[in-house]
């Protein structure tokens, strides 16, 4: 049986148990980058070598996330391939993941980049505060655009994150559980971001940023690349607003653990392991009360 038909039976099998946004972005990795490279292989003649070697040439390319998004339909459909009974073994075992990505460190915006985005003219009200939000919570957009009103304690000036726009499918937005139990949470929320959704307020039940009709946006709708070319600065992806949140945080000495805790990463280590470059000039504080100690 050639590769490419595995991968499609394993995807098959796997829609049952998990978001079909895992699933879309399992196909996609399958398609732009596992054919090409192994789908015409028939899976009893794909080696331990074979895999190492794809691994590492494709990490030398991309980022470490894409890197990891490639493994997850390797390792998977190779383990189904075993149990299903079409090789003996999978010989995805023992393969070895590269540490060092040839990446940078992510370009985070400004305070003056964020200040030109949120004066431009031509970008939309609705999209300006999502951007806003984002940027002074660290959210998800998916988390933004399914947040609802009932969300939103004004009294105590904090929002509970319930649910996530995964994706649409067939033109239907689908809603689902946060991505990790840490990703339900609480945010607290500083004065600027409490006046902007004061402002927006419309005493109605529903989602706080939609459509005229209250139908949700799509997570396409916010075109954030475009919008800082029309700001004149670097086109950066809305994720980067996730980024910016806790780089400045960290970098005002605020602890990972409340990061991690904003950011809603399953553990501690997940934020280390993204912001290790902040954490590490975060030891300058505790030489610091040392010098102080005669």
């Amino acid at each position: 049986m050639l590769y490419r038909d595995v991968l499609s039976q394993w995807l098959q099998a796997k829609e049952i148990e998990v978001r079909s946004s895992t699933i879309q972005n399992y196909t996609k990795s399958i398609k732009n980058w596992i054919i090409p490279a192994l789908g015409s292989m028939e899976v009893k003649e794909i080696s331990r070598k074979d895999l190492q070697d794809f691994v590492i040439n494709f990490s030398k390319r991309h980022k470490r996330n894409t890197v990891i998004n490639i493994t997850k339909p390797l390792s998977g459909s190779l383990k189904w391939a075993e149990e299903s009974g079409f090789i003996n073994c999978s010989p995805w075992k023992h393969i070895k993941i590269p540490k060092d990505f040839s990446e940078k460190e992510t370009d985070i915006f400004t305070k003056e980049e964020i200040t030109k985005i949120l004066s431009l003219n031509t970008c939309k009200k609705d999209t300006k505060e999502i951007i806003m939000l984002a940027y002074r919570t660290g959210m998800r957009i998916g988390e933004i655009l399914s947040l609802k009103w009932e969300d939103i304690n004004f009294e105590e000036r904090f929002l509970t994150v319930k649910r996530t726009l995964s994706c649409y499918i067939d033109g239907k937005p689908e809603i689902a559980e946060p991505k990790t139990k840490k990703s339900k949470r609480r945010i607290d929320l500083d004065g600027l971001t409490i006046q902007m959704l004061v402002e927006r307020h419309n005493k109605k039940e529903g989602y706080v940023f939609c459509k005229k009709d209250g139908s949700m946006y799509s997570r396409q709708a916010i075109k954030l690349p475009k919008i800082c070319e029309d700001a004149g600065i670097k086109p950066r992806n809305f994720h980067t607003l996730r980024h910016t949140h806790a780089t400045i945080l960290l970098a005002a000495g605020v602890h990972p653990k409340i990061v991690q805790e904003r950011l809603g990463h399953s553990n501690i280590s997940t934020t280390l392991d993204i912001y290790s470059h902040l954490v590490a000039g975060m030891q300058q504080a505790a030489v610091d009360v040392f010098n102080k100690i005669k």
